[in-house]
């Protein structure tokens, strides 16, 4: 059976899909994309895309947690049968939206073609599941807005980086806590992303550099966080 004809299951089974886009599954509630799909998809080995992922790990750790699991663990997606292996297992990891969006940025494919394809299928798997599912914690409106603002001013992988931790230092997270954020940080960050999306349409407007929108975004992240903790004092004018 093709792999396109799979989906996995919360433990990474594979079952027959619905779909061919249904290339998704569900990790405590919380949608998440199979690194061995990813390189399935995309036409990477996946001991190479294993390595990336693992040398970027502190950084997509920023994006949220990173759950692994050792492929001896697990039924080959094609065959079904076991994937245990001689010496050391092979360890597969499950990637949420924000991750996958990072890793997209890095990976390069063979066949450009085929590595898009991938990417507009994985778009609507994950357009797909928000629409029949409440908001998640990883994903929150406004982020793709703000992400692709930071973008168009060519920004290099640190940006979104120090953008992440300028979000969960103002909203009260450390490194892979969003999962677990309650109502009230998850509305500080809907709000910071709307502060992101403005000072990032304004950077463009200015020509400014993305490292300097990312400063000047701080900033208002900052003066934010001022007001809601009440530390800010309003300036009174006199005649």
């Amino acid at each position: 059976m093709k792999l396109n004809n799979m989906t996995l299951s919360g433990q990474g089974l594979a079952h027959p899909a619905a779909s061919q886009n249904d290339i998704l599954i569900n990790h405590k509630s919380e949608p998440r994309i199979d690194s061995r799909v990813i390189s399935e998809r995309a036409g990477i080995q996946h001991e190479s895309l294993g390595a990336t992922i693992k040398s970027h790990q502190d950084r997509l750790r920023e994006l949220g947690s990173l759950p692994r699991q050792s492929l001896k663990e697990l039924p080959d997606l094609k065959s079904g049968k076991s994937g245990r292996k001689r010496g050391r297992p092979e360890i597969s990891y499950l990637l949420n939206e924000p991750q996958l969006d990072y890793l997209l940025r890095i990976i390069r494919g063979r066949d450009p073609e085929r590595v898009n394809q991938f990417k507009l299928d994985v778009t609507k798997a994950f357009t797909n599941r928000r629409a029949t599912q409440p908001v998640r914690r990883e994903y929150l409106p406004g982020y793709h807005e703000s992400r692709d603002g930071l973008k168009a001013l060519g920004a290099q992988r640190h940006h979104y980086i120090n953008l992440a931790r300028a979000e969960n230092r103002v909203a009260g997270l450390s490194d892979g806590e969003r999962g677990s954020a309650d109502a009230q940080q998850l509305g500080v960050l809907i709000v910071m992303q709307k502060i992101e999306q403005a000072a990032f349409q304004e950077a463009i407007n200015n020509g400014m550099t993305p490292t300097d929108a990312v400063r000047e975004v701080a900033k208002r992240m900052e003066a934010f966080a001022s007001l809601m903790s009440g530390n800010a004092t309003l300036g009174v004018g006199h005649a």
